[in-house]
């Protein structure tokens, strides 16, 4: 596991711990209020963490692909034929 795995981690159990926290009715509503802070700053920083590892995936994919033959998608081998070519060439007579 990454260092960027291990940030995804901690800031998910951080904002659960939080809201678990939030829930509970006895905490004074000043320290509610900057747990709900806390918690957006915690959720601004986890999105921008999957962002960047999404990124890295996607740029890992894209060079396994092009690792392939030096080209980003193997060739297709299509035929095209003609209905008229194809049925002369199946009824010679």
């Amino acid at each position: 596991m990454d260092d960027l795995e291990r940030r995804i981690e901690l800031l998910k159990k951080s904002l659960a711990a939080t809201w678990s926290s939030l829930a509970k009715s006895s905490i004074p509503a000043d320290d509610k209020c900057q747990m709900r802070a806390q918690a957006k700053r915690c959720s601004e920083e986890l999105r921008r963490c999957l962002l960047i590892a999404e990124a890295k995936q996607t740029r890992e994919h894209a060079r396994a692909l092009s690792d392939q033959d030096g080209r980003t998608l193997p060739k297709p081998n299509f035929r095209f034929l003609l209905i008229g070519a194809a049925t002369e060439a199946a009824d010679p007579g």
